[in-house]
């Protein structure tokens, strides 16, 4: 049976979780067969028959119980995450990691326009906007922040690999 997953974030720096002690949380906030990917706040689990907007509540309240920090989350099925994936023009480039997601709580009624003479390509479509950074990310003004201030919604980026190895775990 497919899997949600959650993407919590502005997990890092300050506001760092150590995974084992985040599935613990989870696990005792009712969530069942809770995963991670790596330390960035990558969630895989069973929905337990709960909507996205009630697991997103569920797991930020857990976290800010637990480790005092108010986190957005993001929560998408499988298939969402799957879909999100075809979508994204970008999805088979060789360098996976230049090629971001920006995962959006909501879809934005702002249209996306991209300050001129930048080296990235972005495209918004539905609750995510796809990226993709041919100089790299790390330089980059268009940063996960950046579409949430000009789109008006929260938003956290993933890039394609780490997109591809959550659909691979959800399924």
């Amino acid at each position: 049976m497919p899997r949600a997953v959650a993407l919590i974030r502005g997990v890092g720096g300050p506001t760092a979780l150590k995974m084992p002690a985040l599935r613990e949380v989870l696990a005792s906030a009712g969530l069942g067969d809770v995963e991670t990917l790596q330390v960035a706040g990558n969630v895989v689990l069973d929905d337990g028959g709960r909507s996205s907007g009630e697991l997103a509540e569920t797991i930020r309240d857990a976290v800010r119980g637990a480790f005092g920090f108010d986190l957005p989350v993001m929560v998408r099925t499988h298939r969402e995450l799957a879909d999100a994936r075809a979508r994204n023009p970008w999805a088979e480039a060789a360098e996976g990691r230049w090629v971001q997601t920006v995962f959006l709580d909501v879809a934005p009624t702002t249209p996306l326009e991209l300050p001129p003479g930048i080296p990235e390509d972005a495209v918004l479509d539905g609750r995510e906007v796809f990226v993709r950074y041919p100089e790299g990310i790390g330089g980059s003004k268009l940063q996960a922040g950046w579409f949430e201030k000009r789109l008006g919604v929260v938003g956290t980026a993933r890039n394609n690999n780490t997109v591809a190895k959550l659909i691979e775990m959800s399924a």
